[in-house]
C-alpha cells in the first residue's frame, strides 16, 4: 500500500495558491491573462512539480509564454515560499476539461436525437 505523504499535499496546494497568484496579479505578460491552474503534481521528494492549467487562449502560445516566465515565476515564488528549495516546475495544459466539454456535446446531441 502507498504511503500518503500529508506534507508534500500540503506544499503541493500551497505552491498551486502561490503561483495562482504570481499569474493573476504579478505576470503583466498579456497571453498570461486568464490562464487558470487546475491542479498540481508534487514529486514524493518536492524536487519537481507538474502545474496542469486552462485557458481561452491559444495553447501554443501559452506554453511559449510560461517557459519565457517562467524564471521570474521561480523567483517569486522562492520569496513566498518558506521551504528549503523551489521544485522544477513543468506546465501542462489540462485537456480533461476539453473532453469533458466534447462528451457533454455529445450526450446532450444524442439525448435530442
Amino acid at each position: 500500500m502507498a504511503k500518503d505523504y500529508p506534507r508534500s499535499n500540503q506544499i503541493g496546494q500551497q505552491i498551486k495558491k502561490e503561483i495562482a497568484e504570481i499569474l493573476q496579479y504579478e505576470i503583466q505578460h498579456p497571453t498570461l491573462v486568464n490562464v487558470t491552474i487546475t491542479d498540481l503534481e508534487l514529486s514524493k521528494d518536492l524536487r519537481h512539480a507538474k502545474i496542469y492549467f486552462i485557458s481561452k487562449q491559444d495553447q501554443i502560445e501559452l506554453e511559449k509564454a510560461l517557459k519565457r516566465s517562467m524564471s521570474f515565476i521561480r523567483q517569486s515564488l522562492s520569496k513566498r515560499m518558506t521551504t528549503r528549495g523551489i521544485p522544477n516546475l513543468e506546465f501542462i495544459y489540462d485537456h480533461s476539461i476539453d473532453h469533458n466539454d466534447r462528451i457533454t456535446e455529445l450526450l446532450s446531441s444524442a439525448f435530442k436525437k
